[in-house]
């Protein structure tokens, strides 16, 4: 993992505990969103913060692929490659 990589998920760490209000040492970087204690409702929050801390417009669709703190720092760094699935890569081509 790189640097801006690793800098980047410390921010999503943080945006992370701010959304499910945990401490950030309480916020995993390997466990889904949702079963970190995230619902739908702090989810659209959470793509919220996102957009305004890359300055992008992410789809829902791209977050959720990406679920985990980690997921989504390499995502966001443009080193996802791998990390998504088939599935997700075709919904991440399509319309683009």
């Amino acid at each position: 993992m790189s640097t801006a990589t690793h800098d980047l998920l410390e921010q999503i760490r943080l945006i992370w505990a701010e959304v499910l209000d945990q401490d950030l040492e309480d916020v995993p970087v390997d466990e889904n969103f949702f079963e970190a204690g995230g619902d739908s409702l702090l989810f659209i929050v959470l793509l919220e913060r996102v957009n305004r801390l890359t300055g992008r417009e992410i789809e829902a669709a791209e977050l959720f692929d990406h679920s985990t703190v980690e997921a989504q720092a390499e995502f966001l760094a443009g080193d996802a490659g791998d990390a998504a699935d088939e599935g997700s890569g075709r919904l991440l081509s399509s319309g683009r």
